[in-house]
């Protein structure tokens, strides 16, 4: 055991080597696990957000289907549409020149 001293750098020096000896103390114990509470709750945080974020890339997903069902419907449809009417209009100038 070494011989009691008042020399604060003795003193310091024996504390450092007692806490290498026994490891960290127990507030250091405390701030790691405030550390861990913390990380935690960002980590639920984050995977809170990311399940908004998969919720609304689903609702993207369903709104452009429905674009794409009504770009076909009306792709097929104005053709349709643009015959009928070229003919009523062929029709009704042939009625009126012959």
């Amino acid at each position: 055991m070494p011989e009691e001293t008042d020399d604060p750098a003795a003193l310091q020096a024996e504390v450092d080597r007692l806490r290498s000896l026994v490891g960290p103390s127990e507030q250091s114990y405390d701030d790691l696990r405030q550390d861990l509470l913390a990380a935690r709750d960002v980590a639920k945080g984050a995977e809170a957000e990311a399940g908004v974020l998969r919720g609304r890339l689903a609702e993207t997903h369903v709104e452009l289907a429905r674009a794409r069902q009504d770009q076909e419907y009306f792709q097929r449809m104005v053709p349709l549409g643009l015959r009928a009417s070229w003919g009523r209009l062929t029709r009704g100038l042939r009625s009126r020149l012959f």
